[in-house]
């Protein structure tokens, strides 16, 4: 790729328009701690990261304004050094790593000269190391970070094995930018635009279960990893209600929401990963959208009416999912602002998180979401569990509120399991949810 000036994509340019509000803020940065167990070949991983990282234009791009518009250009010196850390020395290790972390994510972000990643190796201990990941929500999503880790995994056991590692995909900016500049000329962007101005002309304004704040540059966490049984009871559970289990659990939470706050409707963030059938199915970037689901919520109706309800808006949403936030902030004339269109975010991921480093035992862990505006619900189906979890902004969730209103929500989803007959005012509530 030249460095010739690009164009951003609709939701590049979203992570941009927000870094805009507040520039010296480090909140969107973004971070993922991938952990290996077992006897590591560190010059391998090493290599592998090297390789890959600097083969993903996202994390090499730099971002000007140019004859009045934004522009990003390929750096194309692609530098991909590694940090080498070692906390083995204390019984303490994995929570200096982790305050290293912490530290970390505090660094100003600066998107015209870069770098737009950070990457280190840190060793725990005998056989234990931890491959960290920063990067900026302009670069990547959730599903980016898969991507990447997925070709660090196949490189590093390639070189393991003593084979040839499969040729690289192209991970080149130039289609997915091409791709989304044809959808905004498009007559389905226009449908999609109308599409959305009626349904965010007609919506009340988004509930929360906190004063709104702006957002804070960490965001204080509520996680917790399920037994993967649980994923089977949630299919059997939405089955019952005849709709699928994305459905049935925005449903829960929808209900959650109600119990928590008394209002008849909901209004919540839906992520979009926006990749099937695109460019950017491939290509690890920031491709992610994020979508205003209005839920009205009837006390006397069942559980099941209120999932059988979620799935319908589902359906017609699904058709419209490409038109940008950004551009729907500006519609409604709060662009530039902090104010948002939604309440919680709801990040649902049942793709395939699943890789392997040969000979190693591996699992990734969240460091940071970035930016939090209220609430973000993070729900994965995993190998070995699923993970389910809420992120808050800081300013506005006591850590003792978060826990209540994690361990509320899944009290709301395990009564919607045992009786989905049941009416929605008659769904548990304790008081420390309800806690203002």
């Amino acid at each position: 790729m030249s460095r010739q000036a690009l164009a951003l994509t609709a939701p590049q340019y979203g992570m941009w328009a927000a870094q805009q509000l507040d520039p010296d803020s480090p909140s969107l940065w973004t971070a993922e701690a991938v952990e290996l167990r077992g006897e590591l070949d560190t010059d391998a991983l090493l290599r592998a990261i090297a390789t890959a990282l600097g083969a993903c234009d996202a994390l090499h791009m730099r971002y000007r304004e140019e004859d009045g518009r934004v522009a990003q250009r390929l750096d194309p010196r692609r530098e991909v050094p590694v940090q080498r850390l070692d906390f083995s020395l204390g019984a303490q290790g994995r929570l200096l790593a982790y305050g290293w972390m912490q530290q970390d994510l505090q660094a100003r972000a600066d998107l015209a000269a870069g770098p737009l990643f950070a990457t280190a190796l840190i060793r725990l201990g005998p056989g234990l190391h931890l491959w960290y990941l920063r990067a900026h929500h302009v670069a990547l999503d959730g599903y980016a970070y898969l991507l990447l880790i997925k070709r660090v995994a196949q490189l590093y056991s390639a070189q393991c094995a003593g084979v040839a590692a499969p040729e690289p995909r192209d991970w080149s900016l130039q289609p997915v930018v091409a791709e989304d500049a044809a959808y905004r000329d498009s007559p389905q962007r226009e449908r999609d635009r109308a599409f959305w101005r009626e349904r965010v002309a007609a919506a009340a304004a988004p509930v929360t279960l906190a004063p709104p704040r702006p957002p804070a540059p960490s965001a204080r966490s509520c996680r917790q990893r399920l037994p993967l049984a649980d994923y089977a009871r949630w299919q059997v559970a939405a089955r019952a209600c005849g709709v699928d289990w994305v459905a049935w659990l925005l449903a829960g939470i929808a209900a959650w929401m109600h119990r928590a706050s008394g209002a008849g409707e909901v209004t919540l963030g839906l992520l979009a990963m926006n990749r099937l059938g695109s460019k950017a199915l491939a290509v690890p970037c920031m491709g992610m959208n994020v979508v205003p689901l209005r839920i009205a919520v009837e006390p006397q109706a069942s559980f099941a009416e209120l999932a059988a309800a979620v799935a319908a808006e589902l359906r017609a949403l699904r058709p419209h999912l490409r038109y940008n936030y950004e551009d729907l902030r500006h519609d409604a004339g709060i662009a530039g602002t902090h104010a948002q269109l939604y309440g919680p975010v709801v990040n649902l991921m049942p793709f395939d998180r699943a890789f392997g480093f040969a000979g190693l035992v591996s699992r990734a862990h969240p460091v940071s979401v970035g930016s939090v505006e209220d609430l973000d619900i993070t729900v994965s189906p995993l190998a070995d569990g699923i993970r389910f979890d809420i992120e808050a902004n800081p300013d506005a969730y006591a850590a003792p509120r978060l826990r209540a209103l994690h361990a509320g929500l899944l009290q709301v989803v395990e009564a919607a399991m045992a009786d989905p007959t049941q009416a929605v005012a008659e769904l548990p509530v304790d008081a420390a949810m309800e806690a203002a």
